[in-house]
């Protein structure tokens, strides 16, 4: 998979750097626990050792899915069970419940949350986490097999963003199991995506469904966005043009006012 390593800006001045390399996936996953959260994080080791992660309270999850860099979202419920899952697919663990052979449906172009999908993405050297694009020519390329579990439509510029939990990656920087991926939907259908075949296929086309809606109002506000945008342009050059028109008016008028009063 290719794709250009050249920037240059779309009309509305997106550059290419928003419409690729939009993921956080260069970010270091862990954090470094104070004191007193590595002497909490060592007690859950023991807990989840010892075979009773239903003993492990809500803040004792969190010091788990924070050293690990993961979601902190949900109750309790639903934080043991990622940290359940994070344990079985570490270690390879994923790719043997999600192997390669089970992403059998092409969905590039229309992905949605629920979506279990698999893609190639190139992965660069140069990294700029303030702004979260990359420069520079890629250095490799990694697959990664993900579960979209959010999608939305950017209030500022209404670009389409997916969230995605890694469930195994491999090849070049691979993201550990359950790391939040952030990346652009235009990036997304850019790569050779393919997913897994839901239960119930109805259900997706009902999310599916749900997604083009919200897309065509993100639509209708970008072009609003980009008209409003174009019109102050137009309008600020047509201040120029008339302040300029009015300079030299008066500079001829002042020229021929001092010609009629000099002898």
């Amino acid at each position: 998979m290719a794709m250009s390593d050249k920037h240059s800006h779309s009309a509305d001045g997106e550059s290419d750097t928003d419409l690729y390399d939009s993921d956080d996936s260069q970010q270091d996953p862990t954090f470094d626990l104070d004191e007193k959260e590595q002497k909490s994080f060592e007690g859950v080791q023991k807990i989840i050792e010892a075979g009773q992660l239903e003993k492990l309270k809500v803040d004792q999850c969190k010091v788990y899915l924070r050293k690990h860099g993961l979601r902190l979202t949900g109750n309790k419920d639903i934080l043991t069970g990622r940290i359940k899952e994070h344990l079985d697919i570490m270690n390879g663990g994923g790719e043997k419940k999600y192997p390669m052979s089970s992403f059998v449906l092409n969905c590039k172009g229309d992905a949605c949350t629920g979506d279990t999908v698999m893609f190639e993405q190139n992965v660069y050297e140069m990294f700029n986490i303030a702004s979260r694009s990359a420069s520079g020519p890629p250095c490799g390329t990694r697959i990664v097999a993900g579960r979209i579990v959010k999608e939305s439509y950017g209030a500022a510029k209404q670009q389409h963003t997916f969230t995605i939990e890694v469930l195994w990656s491999k090849g070049e920087k691979p993201l550990p199991p359950l790391h939040p991926l952030l990346i652009k939907g235009r990036n997304l259908y850019r790569l050779k995506t393919v997913r897994q075949r839901w239960e119930n296929e109805g259900d997706r086309q009902k999310m599916l469904c749900e997604k083009h809606n919200r897309g065509a109002v993100a639509r209708t506000n970008r072009e609003a966005r980009v008209q409003e945008k174009e019109m102050r342009q137009m309008l600020k050059g047509n201040r120029v043009s008339l302040q300029y028109l009015q300079k030299h008016a008066l500079a001829i008028h002042n020229s021929k006012h001092l010609s009629s009063v000099l002898p």
